[in-house]
């Protein structure tokens, strides 16, 4: 494979990609971002919708059906998380993990195997691919209708009083009690928002793979995370909407970024190890820098002191 046949190989794969993770990186960002609440469920809620989905497509080959449930699922799981936290004042990890923890055995339950896989059933990418000849243009326009009714109907929402409340919440939560904001059932519906998303994710990652398996959801949170950093960083966050897309977009370059370090000849299995580093000296990077400021700045004094 030539040089321009690798570029265009890596383009297409991250582009792919990245749209179908693009709903996991957005239901973190209304837990992470909005809401300020480190939620672990994801992990859990996303093996969910994938195992729903590709239970359901084999069952009943309903692709519709499968998605709603999937959404619902995660809707719900999100929902327990949030009641964990606000009704019985477990921390927002310990609520997350306990979640997650549950979801791996119902997702077995429901899986009833360590993966599931379709045959020729159809999926929500079959439709486009009897009409456009080429399998990338199919699945990318297909994800992308998709994800930009989505991305629409979230700007919308939090336009309104709930999601402006939401907002609130994340923002300072005691100035939004004093404003007369119900916090623990925004904190409970902006959870099951995410989680739900996230499941979502799941179901078109099962229908993209054409499999589900207990191992999909290893890791997410981490890959959500990046795709939030990377794009707040490429391409800013000065208003709502332009962080919605800096997060889509965000997710698209990190999956490029996946596939240029497999393409160099770096191990897979070391892909975990390299996102956690990157995700820690992102997040590190501006402490550090306040770091180097400040004893740059006293440097600075006691130089002057001597002169």
């Amino acid at each position: 494979m030539g040089f321009f046949e690798q570029v265009l190989y890596i383009l297409k794969d991250g582009i792919e990609l990245g749209l179908i993770w693009a709903l996991l990186a957005l239901g973190v960002f209304i837990s992470f971002r909005i809401l300020d609440f480190a939620d672990l469920t994801a992990e859990g809620t996303i093996t969910l919708g994938s195992s729903i989905m590709a239970v359901l497509l084999i069952k009943t080959d309903s692709i519709l059906l499968g998605m709603l449930i999937a959404f619902s699922g995660g809707f719900i799981s999100g929902i327990i998380t949030g009641v964990l936290h606000t009704k019985f004042k477990i921390p927002p990890i310990l609520s997350g993990i306990i979640m997650m923890t549950a979801l791996y055995s119902l997702n077995r339950r429901i899986l009833g195997k360590a993966s599931v896989y379709l045959a020729e059933n159809k999926t929500i990418y079959t439709f486009l691919r009897t009409i456009i000849d080429s399998p990338f243009f199919a699945k990318a326009l297909t994800s992308f209708s998709l994800l930009l009714i989505i991305v629409i109907m979230i700007y919308l929402l939090f336009g309104t009083e709930i999601g402006i409340s939401i907002r609130a919440t994340g923002m300072n939560q005691k100035m939004a009690k004093v404003q007369g904001i119900n916090t623990d059932l925004m904190i409970i519906f902006g959870l099951a928002l995410s989680n739900a998303l996230i499941a979502l994710c799941g179901a078109l990652v099962a229908q993209s793979n054409r499999s589900a398996n207990l191992e999909v959801g290893r890791g997410t949170i981490v890959i959500g995370l990046a795709s939030i950093i990377i794009g707040e960083i490429l391409f800013g966050k000065r208003t709502f909407k332009n962080c919605l897309i800096s997060v889509v977009l965000g997710s698209i370059v990190f999956q490029l970024l996946i596939g240029i370090a497999i393409t160099i000849g770096l191990n897979p299995n070391d892909l975990k190890l390299i996102q956690a580093v990157l995700i820690a000296f992102i997040l590190a990077a501006p402490e550090v820098k306040k770091w180097r400021k400040k004893n740059g700045g006293k440097q600075n004094v006691k130089v002057e002191q001597y002169i």
